[in-house]
């Protein structure tokens, strides 16, 4: 029987639809799925530390990872080695499983499989483990000479904006019923609080605006290439940069020459996991020199962001077959460097953030107080 035609609308019109997640659902998933399955250098040192102890007490990769996906607690981490592990129960290497996992650099899958070509996988593990620690201690470093500073002058701002928006009109109501002249700079600050109660919604708006377009657009190999042009011209950090990346890059180095990579894929490696664009640059080309038959050292020393120290130690332990360990003192000599320049530059912004500080609230304060001296003198 043929069903009416008005029925099979109303049927279609009645069928359930999927409803969309709640917005704030959305974006928590988006931004989970920023970090999937790519942990950050300090799970990755775990990670590789802990290969290295399992491997070296003879255990198989199987079994390695068996005991590791069992006794994880990191979520993140016991993804990638189920991942890994279903891979190694498929028939493949650890260094084919790796490569078939975004989690992982080619600087990594690359070491993991000369590693297992020379029968030196503990090893290389071992190494990671320490490339990834030193990354790791770095990071810390130049974060920690901001850390404070950063946070003082953030609630100091609060606390002004509070000023501003709260205090500032109270005193204001008190000198409109008093009807006398207020000082220029009691007017000024009352000026700038009616201006902030005014513009703050669009203030907040704007700032978001430019958050979102920064996470949105910062990982662009163009904005990259500006932000970098520009730090590195800063008077205190581009020099402090400078020498953070040249830790990074000889770290990696020392690290893939130690684990017998050839020198031409050992620059090309570093140059793409050294995080600066221009650097990459620098290596490629580089790298290009020397496969043309040309030394290291005059690679080195036809760009400018290697220094003459970095390029003559170079040339030295490439005469005497020794660029890994040459490299290894490099890393280490920067990182002691921008350990020192990070101390230094902390000692001097605490007091810097103090004053500023003093200043921002001490103005307020005196043009708040200062119509009220003038008052008492006149009475």
């Amino acid at each position: 029987m043929a069903i009416p035609i008005h029925t099979e609308a109303k049927a279609r019109r009645v069928l359930p639809t999927a409803a969309k997640p709640p917005w704030g659902h959305r974006v928590r998933s988006w931004w989970a799925a920023q970090g999937a399955q790519v942990p950050n250098d300090v799970r990755k040192e775990r990670l590789y530390r802990e290969l290295s102890v399992l491997l070296q007490a003879g255990v198989d990769p199987r079994s390695v990872l068996d005991l590791l996906v069992k006794a994880q607690t990191d979520a993140q981490l016991r993804k990638v080695l189920e991942a890994l592990r279903g891979h190694v129960l498929r028939g493949s290497t650890l260094s084919e499983a790796m490569a078939a996992e975004p989690a992982f650099t080619d600087h990594e899958r690359f070491s993991v499989r000369i590693g297992e070509e020379s029968g030196r996988t503990t090893e290389v593990f071992l190494q990671l483990a320490r490339y990834y620690a030193d990354r790791v201690k770095l990071k810390r470093l130049v974060r920690q000479a901001f850390a404070y500073p950063l946070f003082v002058l953030a609630v100091t701002m609060g606390v002004v904006l509070f000023m501003m928006n709260v205090i500032v009109p109270m005193f204001a109501q008190v000198f409109a019923r008093t009807g006398s002249e207020l000082p220029a700079l009691t007017r000024l600050v009352l000026r700038v609080a009616a201006a902030f109660q005014l513009l703050w919604p669009y203030m907040l708006a704007s700032l978001v605006t430019a958050t979102v377009i920064v996470l949105r657009v910062r990982k662009r190999a163009d904005v990259q290439a500006v932000t970098e042009r520009v730090l590195w011209r800063l008077p205190v950090l581009g020099p402090m940069r400078r020498r953070t990346l040249l830790a990074r890059v000889c770290g990696s180095m020392a690290f893939l020459l130690q684990a017998g990579t050839p020198l031409d894929k050992a620059l090309e490696l570093t140059g793409r996991m050294c995080g600066s664009p221009r650097l990459a640059r620098a290596f490629a080309d580089i790298r290009q020199r020397v496969v043309r038959g040309g030394s290291l050292r005059d690679g080195l020393a036809a760009h400018a962001e290697f220094d003459a120290q970095l390029v003559a130690m170079v040339g030295v332990a490439e005469e005497v077959k020794q660029l890994d360990r040459m490299f290894e003192r490099l890393a280490e000599a920067y990182t002691a460097d921008v350990q020192h320049r990070t101390a230094l530059l902390g000692s001097v912004l605490e007091p810097a953030t103090i004053l500023v500080i003093a200043v921002l609230v001490g103005t307020v304060l005196v043009a708040m107080y200062l119509p009220m001296f003038k008052l008492s003198t006149a009475m």
